[in-house]
C-alpha cells in the first residue's frame, strides 16, 4: 500500500480544522449580527418619546456656552429623554450638534429627532399677554388693562373708543348687534356694556397689539351670548338688545348672587311699569365716573344721563359689562309685588313691597354699614 491509515488521518485533519474555523467565524458573525440588531433596537428605543400620551409643556432653558453633554444631561434630568448618551450620539452622528441657547418648550411626547430640530433652528418662547375684563368693569377701566399689554396708552385707547366715527367704521359695520342707539347723546363710550367679561389671551408678537386685536374677541363673545338669547330678547318687554344689556349692567353691580339678581330684576321691572325711578346707586357712580364707597347727598342729586335718582326709566346705556347670568336675570325675572330691596354688608338682601317696610329694614341694619366703614 502506498498510504498507511495513519497517513490518511493526518491528511484529513486540516479539512476538519477549517470546518471548525468556519463554524466559529460564522458563530461570531451571527452573534455580532444579533448583538448589533439588539443594540440597534435598544438604541432606537432610547430615541422614542418618553411618554407618547403626555402633551404637558416642559420649559427648558439652555444657557449660552452649554456643551452637547450639558444639554443631554439637562434634558434627561427634566425627564424629556431616556438617556443623555444616546441623545449625544444621535446628535453627533447626524451632525446636529450645533444648537442655539435659549428657552424652549418641549413635551414628553416629543422624539429626540423633534427636539433636536427645535434646538438646531431655535425656538422663541411664546409670551402670553392677558387682558382681564371683570364683570361690571367700565370701559374706562378696561382701557387700563388694554394699555398694560399693548403699544397704546390709556388716553389713546379711550380717545378711540369715544370717537363715534372710529367705532362706526371699525366695529359697527362688522357686528350687526351694534346699532345706532349706542351713539346716542350722553353715551361717552359707545361700546360700554358690549365688551364681554372674560380673560383674553394674546400671543406677544414682533408688533404691539392693536386696539382692534383686543376689542374684536370681546365683541365676538358678546355676539355669541346675544345669539344664544336672541329669541328670549325678542320676547322680553324691553324689546331690544341695548335695553336688555342696560338693565343687566345695573343688576350686575347690585348683586353677586344669581338668585338675587332675578329678584332684583323683578323689582326693577315693577318700578319701570309704575314709572318709578330705579334709584340704584351704581348708576350714580358710573355717571360721575368715580367708584364710590359712601354716597353723599350731593352724589345722589348730581344729574347725569345715568343718574337713576334724578331721571326716570333706564339709563341711556349700560354702565358696565354684564355677565350672562345678569342677562338671564333680565330675561327671567322673579315676579313679585316688591318695589324695594336693601343689601346688608354680609350680602343678604331684603325685599319689601312698601316704602314703610323698606324704611324699617334700613333703620334696623343701616348701622352695619357705618361700622364697616
Amino acid at each position: 500500500m502506498r498510504y498507511s491509515w495513519k497517513g490518511a488521518a493526518h491528511l484529513k485533519l486540516p479539512k476538519l480544522r477549517w470546518q471548525i474555523v468556519i463554524i466559529i467565524v460564522s458563530s461570531v458573525i451571527v452573534l455580532s449580527a444579533v448583538s448589533a440588531w439588539g443594540f440597534s433596537t435598544y438604541y432606537s428605543g432610547l430615541l422614542t418619546p418618553v411618554d407618547s400620551k403626555n402633551n404637558q409643556k416642559v420649559t427648558v432653558t439652555i444657557p449660552a456656552g452649554s456643551s452637547l453633554q450639558d444639554v443631554g444631561q439637562l434634558l434627561e434630568k427634566k425627564g424629556l429623554i431616556r438617556k443623555a448618551w444616546a441623545f449625544e450620539f444621535y446628535a453627533k452622528w447626524n451632525h446636529l450638534d450645533n444648537y442655539r441657547a435659549g428657552t424652549y418648550s418641549f413635551t414628553r411626547k416629543m422624539s429626540v429627532d423633534k427636539m433636536m430640530a427645535l434646538l438646531k433652528n431655535g425656538q422663541r418662547q411664546q409670551i402670553i399677554l392677558l387682558v382681564d375684563v371683570r364683570q361690571d368693569m367700565w370701559v374706562s377701566e378696561i382701557a387700563g388693562e388694554m394699555a398694560k399689554v399693548s403699544g397704546l396708552d390709556k388716553k389713546e385707547i379711550l380717545s378711540k373708543l369715544s370717537d363715534r366715527e372710529y367705532v362706526r367704521t371699525h366695529y359697527m359695520n362688522r357686528y350687526p348687534f351694534l346699532t345706532n342707539v349706542i351713539l346716542a347723546k350722553g353715551i361717552d363710550y359707545p361700546l360700554e356694556g358690549y365688551l364681554a367679561p372674560g380673560v383674553y389671551r394674546f400671543i406677544k408678537g414682533k408688533k404691539p397689539l392693536t386696539l382692534d386685536q383686543m376689542v374684536d374677541p370681546m365683541l365676538t363673545k358678546t355676539g355669541q351670548t346675544l345669539e344664544h338669547y336672541s329669541s328670549e330678547i325678542k320676547q322680553n318687554q324691553l324689546g331690544s338688545v341695548h335695553k336688555v344689556l342696560t338693565l343687566a349692567s345695573l343688576i350686575e353691580q347690585e348683586a353677586p348672587d344669581a338668585a338675587d339678581r332675578e329678584k332684583i330684576a323683578g323689582v326693577f321691572f315693577n318700578r319701570l311699569n309704575l314709572n318709578m325711578k330705579l334709584q340704584t346707586d351704581p348708576s350714580v357712580a358710573y355717571g360721575l365716573q368715580r367708584r364710590i364707597r359712601d354716597y353723599t347727598q350731593k352724589d345722589l342729586t348730581t344729574d347725569t344721563p345715568f343718574n337713576t335718582y334724578t331721571r326716570t326709566g333706564l339709563t341711556v346705556g349700560p354702565i358696565g359689562s354684564p355677565a350672562p347670568d345678569a342677562i338671564e336675570a333680565v330675561l327671567n325675572p322673579v315676579r313679585s309685588k316688591n318695589l324695594f330691596f336693601y343689601a346688608r354688608p354680609n350680602g343678604k338682601i331684603y325685599y319689601s313691597q312698601t316704602y314703610a317696610e323698606h324704611q324699617a329694614i334700613i333703620a334696623k341694619y343701616s348701622h352695619e354699614w357705618a361700622n364697616k366703614n
